[in-house]
């Protein structure tokens, strides 16, 4: 029993003094790790400037595709994602009539550089898309290896830079390997060191260790600055990954279309590419942009670019095409089942009215109908006669009854006229026929053919 007690005793003191020096050595630490955006900003790219709209007081919402623009007001604002969503001839005429009116547009060129559709808004106004120059800053990928040094890389090659990135890594291994033995024999005097150096540390030192700079560090050079009628500057980096060209971009700084001004603002180191266009339009405007990320969760934050959104929104009501979305099968049915049940009975009544005619006892078969056989004498004749045998037919029935006349005796002309003035007197025929018929040429004509054949019947029926 007393042993039992002693090992309670023992093992709670243990558990006390384990506990004690728990408390004494630990030390909190907090680290932020970013897991990137959350479900709502992966669904929607646009979801910053929404919530951005919202704060200043911007009424705007979603719609699916363009067809939405039957429904806008003359002072309206619209953000069309891509340009290819104006499909035909009809759609680009109505949005450049609301424009017109005194509608205002964002539109983002179609990014589809080398493909063979046609972007009707773009050819309208005479302005091509093509590839541009390649910043390191819109490279996730090497965002993602080389963080905010991406942007100090420009002008080299992936390789060069891998090879580059793969040579600190083995130097700051081969500094860690040596400081992880000095750690070992200085690790008291370190921490207290480390405590007293933390503690001297101020607030605006660590918070500028632990923040990241809101813009990133670029070429001056590389920014679109542009100022506002009342007088505002905004800073705006575009990606130059591609830019807008025209015949005249490089000699002007605009040029009519339709008898209205299109401007554009070039690259400074690029005088012939332009990420921005602008085209004057009766009371309205129309804003062209290449980059389609300006204004998406992870670039609004950086520059002038949410200010400059609000600056070309304004106070209208902006509506934003981001992702277009056209009814389903489904959904059409079910919009206009009415409309379907209506088309459906109606063409049930057309069809019992089509086939109402065939209703009833049924008719007798009607017989089969037989050729006759002077059809088939008919047919053979003709086909005979297209075969060229018509005049040997035609001997081969006048031959035997010649013979019956003159015993196949060759009568001369006189004996011809004798004979044919006697069978003349039994058939009633001329005797210049019976010698034609009877000692003439074959025939040459149908026409012929069946009167000789008539006149050899009689003959034949007389004698």
């Amino acid at each position: 029993m007393k042993l039992s007690r002693l090992a309670i005793f023992v093992t709670l003191l243990l558990v006390a003094v384990a506990s004690g020096l728990f408390l004494v050595f630990f030390e909190r630490h907090t680290e932020e790790v970013d897991r990137g955006f959350g479900p709502e900003a992966r669904r929607n790219p646009y979801l910053a400037a929404h919530r951005f709209l919202d704060r200043l007081g911007i009424h705007h919402r979603r719609a699916d595709n363009i067809s939405v623009l039957a429904t806008l007001n003359d002072g309206d604002a619209l953000f069309l994602a891509s340009s290819s969503q104006i499909y035909n001839a009809d759609r680009l005429r109505e949005f450049m009539d609301w424009i017109d009116s005194g509608g205002h547009a964002i539109v983002i060129a179609h990014q589809g550089i080398g493909d063979h559709e046609q972007d009707l808004l773009l050819q309208a106004l005479g302005l091509g898309v093509t590839e541009g120059d390649l910043d390191l800053y819109f490279n996730r990928q090497l965002r993602e290896v080389f963080g905010e040094e991406a942007s100090e890389l420009q002008g080299k090659t992936v390789s060069e830079l891998m090879r580059e990135h793969n040579r600190k890594l083995r130097e700051e291994q081969r500094s860690h390997g040596s400081d992880e033995n000095n750690h070992n024999t200085s690790k008291h005097s370190g921490a207290s060191q480390q405590t007293a150096a933390s503690s001297e540390a101020t607030p605006a030192n660590a918070e500028s260790h632990n923040t990241q700079p809101r813009n990133p560090d670029i070429d001056p050079e590389r920014l679109i600055n542009l100022t506002s009628d009342g007088g505002t500057s905004y800073a705006l980096y575009f990606n130059p990954r591609t830019a807008f060209t025209h015949e005249m971009m490089g000699q002007a700084s605009d040029v009519d279309v339709d008898g209205e001004p299109l401007h554009w603002v070039a690259f400074q180191n690029i005088p012939t590419l332009s990420p921005l266009v602008y085209y004057e339009r009766g009371r309205g405007r129309l804003t062209l942009m290449t980059d389609a990320s300006l204004w998406q969760n992870d670039r609004i934050g950086e520059f002038d670019h949410a200010y400059f959104l609000a600056h070309l929104v304004g106070e209208r009501d902006l509506v934003m095409i981001t992702r277009p979305r056209f009814d389903t099968l489904g959904t059409l049915i079910q919009r206009y089942a009415l409309e379907l049940l209506v088309a459906g009975l109606l063409a049930l009544a057309a069809w019992i009215a089509n086939r109402s005619r065939h209703f009833g006892p049924l008719a007798p078969a009607p017989a089969s109908a037989r050729r006759s056989l002077l059809e088939h004498i008919r047919a053979c004749g003709q086909f005979y006669w297209r075969q060229n045998r018509g005049e040997r037919l035609f001997e081969q029935i006048r031959t035997p009854l010649r013979a019956r006349l003159s015993g196949n005796q060759p009568y001369d002309a006189t004996q011809q006229q004798y004979v044919a003035a006697k069978v003349a007197e039994k058939t009633g025929l001329a005797a210049a026929e019976i010698i034609d018929t009877l000692w003439g040429p074959a025939p040459h004509t149908q026409e012929d053919f069946t009167a000789r054949l008539r006149s050899i019947q009689i003959i034949e029926a007389a004698l």
